[in-house]
């Protein structure tokens, strides 16, 4: 992956910056109004400052994944960064990700542990163009959404009970195609 690292990162010594490389993809934490915002205006910055991807430092951290299990990570840690962003604004509980593709010299690489290691920083407004796909929860989950927006600081400190409520893995997030974005606002 063809992204540089952050200048307060300690690799950064060893890696320089890279232009141009290419398309990477990733994916961006939102909320159904961060969502109108991206359709309404065509462009948006992310919400949180931060988004995810698949990163060197998750590679390594799960060295025996396939491509299609660290991009499910990847998903999975900016559905996290959702709930975030709508504890925070009081929004609509139902998690949605852009997934982006973007020139990886907008995105820098933050996370270089374990814990963080899907976390990127992206120094320009999202496109509604670059968005292949949105991944939003059903309307039958804002209940359990809800339970898992209460509990995130028990979760955050590492009660059990409260991951597991957190993590919604009896919710899948839905994929709508772009052109659905009017539909999912209604």
């Amino acid at each position: 992956m063809g992204v540089r690292t952050s200048p307060d990162s300690p690799s950064a010594l060893t890696l320089s910056p890279v232009r141009h490389a290419g398309l990477v993809r990733i994916y961006v934490p939102l909320t159904v109004s961060g969502l109108a915002t991206l359709h309404k205006q065509g462009r948006i910055g992310v919400e949180s400052g931060i988004a995810h991807a698949v990163t060197p430092a998750l590679r390594a951290a799960w060295e025996q994944a396939d491509d299609e299990e660290l991009e499910y990570a990847a998903l999975m840690a900016a559905a996290f960064g959702s709930l975030m962003s709508i504890k925070e604004s009081g929004a609509s509980p139902r998690r949605v990700v852009a997934a982006v593709d973007i020139d990886d010299s907008h995105v820098v690489v933050v996370g270089t542990d374990e814990a963080e290691a899907t976390a990127v920083v992206v120094d320009t407004p999202i496109l509604i163009s670059w968005c292949k796909a949105v991944h939003v929860d059903s309307a039958d989950a804002e209940g359990e959404v809800s339970i898992a927006v209460s509990r995130l600081a028990e979760a955050i400190a590492g009660n059990r009970d409260a991951l597991a409520q957190v993590a919604l893995v009896e919710h899948e997030l839905m994929w709508f195609a772009t052109q659905e974005i009017p539909d999912l606002l209604q």
